[in-house]
């Protein structure tokens, strides 16, 4: 499904993400921590070629970004930092520009359903609390039929009820449709009981991809498991 190969990517500033290595399947929703400022987002710009890779391979659904891009991204759904909203429309507006021509009622009022913003779909954008454009964002990224789905802190302004619907959504998607999933965040206990593969990038570099049931077998929960790694990496002391 997606396979990264000593991928690096850096800014003028030196900093990015250097030899990133991972590799995941169909039906895999793989959670990716990391303080803030250590190239998560990153990570996930150069996988949708939204940021060219100084070097390295990247591979989706068996295809190279260089060659056949259009193929990839007509099968890759995203939200990446904040969802990009034209604030004098409507949600239904929005939903139907980001479909590229090809609009689907019946999809869009599903879709709209689903991240319960259906009954705002006929309001303007600029009219949204920062939830309800996060909500309107995630049903953008699900437009298609995306087979896998990039998602950067996806219930970022979201209330307690959200984030647990957002993660009902991703687990639900990705058992009974197969699709795959790269999310980050900053929550790790959310990450937990979502995905079954978590990576933890540090400055950086990968310092861990890991199957979440084999982490969680060795330490009381993700959150702890990614404070002492990256106590690790710093060479602090680790209690």
């Amino acid at each position: 499904m997606l396979k990264l190969t000593n991928v690096t990517t850096l800014y003028k500033n030196k900093r990015g993400i250097r030899r990133i290595s991972m590799q995941f399947e169909k039906g895999d929703v793989v959670g990716l921590l990391g303080p803030n400022g250590s190239g998560k987002t990153t990570l996930m710009k150069t996988i949708l070629s939204l940021t060219k890779p100084n070097s390295g391979s990247i591979e989706i659904f068996g295809k190279k970004p260089e060659t056949d891009l259009p193929y990839i991204m007509r099968r890759v759904g995203a939200l990446i930092e904040a969802p990009a909203l034209y604030k004098d429309m409507n949600a239904y507006q929005n939903m139907v520009l980001a479909s590229k021509g090809r609009p689907d009622k019946e999809e869009i009022d599903r879709l709209l359903r689903l991240v319960r913003m259906e009954q705002y779909k006929n309001e303007r954008v600029s009219k949204f609390s920062l939830g309800m454009k996060q909500r309107l964002g995630l049903a953008i990224a699900f437009l298609d039929n995306p087979e896998l789905v990039v998602l950067d802190e996806p219930v970022n302004g979201l209330d307690i009820e959200g984030v647990a619907e957002v993660r009902e959504l991703i687990t639900n998607t990705a058992r009974e449709k197969g699709k795959t999933f790269l999310i980050s965040s900053h929550i790790a206990s959310e990450l937990e009981r979502c995905c079954n593969k978590v990576a933890v990038i540090i400055d950086g570099e990968m310092v861990a991809f890991r199957n979440t049931d084999d982490v969680l077998r060795e330490e009381d929960s993700l959150e702890s498991y990614f404070f002492r790694l990256v106590k690790e990496k710093r060479g602090e002391l680790v209690i």
